[in-house]
């Protein structure tokens, strides 16, 4: 019933929107904050504000995070720079509450290449009131781990705009990169929140240490081959 009551509504709300030749935002993220501690395993703390944008009592209904491990491809244990490989996340512990305590139909679904949070608010929003519930779980798949460096990307998007988004990430390593990302997105947008820890006092210099690192090697590898090639061909 609850769920009938909704679609009615939004239903009205779209009709409404199209007779007026004009498309009206009927709900927003107005706040979204990220909260990702890294360690042996990564816990992740996603808390949503949802606001009303009309003027009638509004249910949100289904709603969905969608998590994708994006790593490097390998040869054999090393990590080759600048590639890419997109898995579905292994999670655990995965729960959905409001602001206070109450616990919130959940359910994770493996789609492919990506892994699915799907959670249902049903309760009442208000005209020009807001809702804040919170989805949390943890993962050992989330962080690339290494000896030196652990480096962590999470995707944030809505089919709803955010207007707000606060990311913070915590570890007993140190933060040696913290990527750009943007503060806001609009309907359908998606972003990937990343950031490298080290045990090592390394600076920061805007980019990952384990991409630098590697890419030097790789440099140097190429610069001996070229001399040792070069030597061969002056010998003979």
């Amino acid at each position: 019933m609850k769920k009938i009551y909704f679609y009615l509504l939004l239903f009205a709300v779209v009709l409404a929107g199209i007779s007026e030749g004009q498309v009206i935002k009927v709900i927003a993220i107005s706040n979204y904050t990220l909260e990702v501690n890294v360690n042996e395993k990564v816990h992740v703390k996603n808390t949503i504000t949802v606001k009303n944008l009309i003027g009638s009592p509004i249910v949100p209904g289904i709603g969905e995070l969608r998590l994708q491990k994006r790593s490097p491809a390998k040869v054999l244990f090393f990590s080759i720079p600048f590639t890419e490989n997109s898995q579905p996340v292994r999670l655990e512990g995965v729960r959905a509450y409001t602001g206070d305590g109450r616990e919130i139909p959940v359910n994770v679904s493996d789609e492919g290449d990506y892994t699915k949070i799907t959670y249902e608010i049903w309760y009442p929003i208000e005209p020009g009131q807001e809702f804040t519930f919170t989805v949390e779980y943890e993962s050992e798949d989330l962080a690339e781990r290494g000896i030196l460096f652990r480096d962590i990307s999470i995707p944030v998007g809505s089919d709803m705009e955010i207007q707000s988004i606060t990311a913070k990430f915590r570890s007993s390593w140190k933060a040696v990169y913290t990527g750009e990302a943007p503060r806001s997105l609009p309907a359908g947008g998606i972003a990937f929140y990343t950031a490298e820890f080290s045990p090592l006092p390394l600076p920061t210099i805007g980019i990952r240490w384990s991409v630098f690192l590697w890419s030097l090697v790789l440099l140097l590898s190429l610069v001996v081959l070229t001399y040792v090639i070069k030597h061969r061909r002056d010998g003979e």
